[in-house]
């Protein structure tokens, strides 16, 4: 492989890290915006679903995508703090989306 389909794949990894940690900060967000979590607990409970989603992908029977749910908040809240407190989580964020 020659070195620029290397940085080419280290570029779209990056793009698709970078992708994965502003969803993450997004749908962590609206569990801290509800009070339904902690911004920790948030972001661990979004990555660990976003990385048991990445795991059903490859279960023949359906299985685990069907017992993967997603951490919804229990009420909707203002679009400005949604945004507010994702723009805060978004370097955790990006922490997590490294462990993925």
């Amino acid at each position: 492989m020659s070195y620029g389909s290397d940085e080419a794949i280290q570029d779209a990894e990056d793009v698709h890290r970078e992708h994965c940690a502003r969803l993450i900060a997004q749908c962590a967000a609206q569990l801290v915006a509800a009070h339904d979590m902690g911004r920790d607990e948030a972001i661990q409970a979004i990555t660990n679903w976003m990385r048991l989603d990445g795991e059903a992908e490859a279960d023949p029977t359906g299985v685990m995508a069907l017992e993967n749910a997603f951490p919804s908040p229990s009420k909707l809240m203002p679009t400005r703090q949604v945004a507010a407190i994702a723009h805060e989580l978004l370097e955790a964020a990006r922490d997590a989306s490294d462990t993925l």
